[in-house]
């Protein structure tokens, strides 16, 4: 079983900040050609700043492929949940039904769950991820904010009376944490 369910966004973006750099590149080439065509000149933009459409272009391009593969991997999720109706499913061998790796089926899961599209929890004995079940998230009071792997790691978890990860109160004696699925002793 995979001891690290710490979530990471490696291959599952979830975000839309290529957009935005895009966005930036293809501004800076704009003020390149106002400058050109006008007197004002700030930095040399005039010379160079029309150069930024090109890697606005290729960075528009792979936030289009990012968007259609969360998409993609999302649906796959989905569809996977929902044939799975209540049983439950250890995450290698869903990660290897479904060919995405486990990190990002712990990311898109939770996004999922979050839109309302799906219900699961995770078994707190096993770690096992039961769909079909929905879980209340109770945070504790003391909880301030995910902490890094690092300090996870470094801390004794079994002292804390919460996830260190997302906060949520697990019932006493639970291995793993109902929410995020983070192993907790």
């Amino acid at each position: 079983m995979t001891k690290d369910r710490y979530y990471t966004k490696k291959q599952y973006t979830g975000s839309l900040s290529a957009f935005g750099t895009a966005a930036v590149f293809a501004l800076v080439g704009i003020l390149g050609i106002v400058f050109l065509y006008t007197p004002a000149d700030f930095i040399g933009l005039s010379a160079w700043g029309y150069y930024m459409f090109i890697p606005a272009f290729f960075i528009l391009i792979g936030g289009i492929s990012g968007v259609q593969t969360d998409r993609r991997l999302r649906r796959a999720m989905l569809v996977t949940a929902q044939a799975k109706g209540s049983s439950s499913i250890k995450l290698e061998a869903l990660s290897t039904e479904t060919n995405i790796r486990a990190n990002d089926i712990l990311r898109i899961l939770l996004d999922l769950r979050n839109a309302g599209q799906i219900k699961y929890r995770y078994d707190t004995t096993t770690g096992e991820i039961v769909f079909g079940e929905s879980i209340s998230y109770h945070q504790a009071p003391e909880f301030v904010g995910p902490m890094t792997k690092r300090q996870a790691t470094t801390q004794v978890i079994s002292e804390t009376s919460f996830c260190p990860y997302c906060g949520h109160k697990p019932p006493a004696g639970a291995q793993f944490c109902e929410n995020c699925g983070s192993e907790l002793v």
